[in-house]
């Protein structure tokens, strides 16, 4: 429990195995320490996860980032009732990983607890030269459909968890909408 008795807010963090979750919430827990942002330095070496890593951070509240392995999607049903938020991550240099993608982002905005989550979508390893713009990202991924089918409020952001590109507008996106939330 959070102070004054308030839950401290989960976000979940999913993708496709591959995708950089767990550098990403290692990036994020980096940059929101309290001592402040501190040069991120090279990536450190991660191994895909299997079950689930807890990652906290101070956006200045609190706020349990929950991410869950590729491999895990037919079990990340079981985690929606406690979200309060929700970050999806992409490949943006795996074409390939494109289409899978979309199939799991449906499948989890339709997922009636997550019906009014707000979604962060991350087009992530920009940094890589065979990344696809955001443009043909939401081209491919018919962006425009699925956010118009969505009951959930959804984000777009492009960022590389190995450089530190566009994580401090996912820190801010995540103060926004899990900051305050449920004050007293």
């Amino acid at each position: 429990m959070a102070a004054a008795g308030r839950p401290v807010p989960t976000c979940l963090l999913l993708g496709a195995a591959g995708g950089g979750k767990t550098l990403l919430a290692r990036r994020l827990r980096q940059l929101s320490a309290e001592a402040g942002p501190a040069e991120l330095g090279e990536p450190p070496a991660t191994l895909p996860t299997v079950g689930t890593n807890l990652t906290d951070l101070r956006l200045p509240r609190k706020v349990t980032v929950r991410e869950l392995g590729g491999c895990m999607g037919p079990i990340w049903p079981s985690y929606y009732d406690e979200c309060s938020a929700l970050m999806f991550v992409i490949d943006a240099a795996s074409p390939t990983q494109v289409s899978s993608s979309c199939v799991q982002l449906l499948s989890v905005l339709s997922a009636a607890p997550l019906a009014s989550v707000p979604v962060l979508v991350l087009f992530n390893k920009i940094d890589l030269p065979c990344y696809m713009s955001l443009a043909e990202m939401k081209s491919l991924f018919r962006m425009q459909d699925v956010v118009s089918c969505a009951t959930q409020p959804i984000t777009l952001l492009e960022t590389s968890a190995r450089t530190g590109t566009g994580l401090a507008d996912v820190l801010q996106w995540l103060q926004a909408v899990l900051g305050d939330q449920r004050s007293p």
